[in-house]
């Protein structure tokens, strides 16, 4: 019995490895938002730089200079934007305005996905990403919310490209509660 249970447990591994390596070759349909941003949270993570924020919930304000930021936390709604998923594959509009401009807008056929919509303009020089828009939005019957992302980036010397000013701002509606606005801006020094 424990040899039919160990070959079960054994192709149950080598079955799911075969899946991970097919999905990883998969072609990036979108623009690697994700990549970029994972690259970006590890080299602030490392560099620690200052950072000017400013958080408002609903009309209360607050300011503070920080270098101690946890850069994933910070940036977890830009990695929720990522639209590379093979299931995603066909759920959104390419639009090319120029050649520098990548726009996605989710198909009419698709309202129960959360990225709405999706916005990255690069350098013309280093065709880095100088800038990242998102909406997500859900809806259901707990609550509903909206979120607006912006992230700028540019040169921070040498051949570094980095993140320099970061915007969340958007609601959290429960039912029978006020609506919640919340404002999370990050200038990085």
């Amino acid at each position: 019995m424990r040899f039919v249970y160990s070959c079960c447990l054994l192709l149950t591994l080598l079955t799911s490895s075969c899946t991970d390596s097919v999905q990883q070759n998969q072609p990036i349909v979108y623009y690697d938002v994700l990549g970029f941003v994972k690259r970006q949270i590890a080299e602030l993570s490392a560099k620690k730089p200052l950072v000017h924020k400013t958080v408002a919930v609903n009309k209360k304000q607050s300011q503070e200079n920080k270098n101690d930021v946890n850069w994933s936390r910070e940036l977890e709604l830009f990695t929720q934007a990522d639209i590379n998923k093979p299931a995603l594959r066909s759920s959104y509009q390419i639009v090319r305005p120029d050649s520098l401009t990548y726009q996605y807008t989710l198909k009419n056929s698709e309202e129960r996905l959360t990225v709405r919509s999706l916005k990255v303009r690069l350098d013309s020089v280093t065709h880095q990403p100088r800038l990242i828009e998102a909406v997500l939005q859900t809806d259901n019957p707990l609550y509903s919310s909206e979120r607006h992302l912006l992230l700028e980036s540019g040169p921070a010397g040498g051949q570094l490209w980095r993140v320099q000013h970061y915007k969340l701002s958007g609601y959290q509606k429960l039912p029978y509660f006020d609506k919640n606005e919340f404002l999370v801006e990050g200038q990085v020094q």
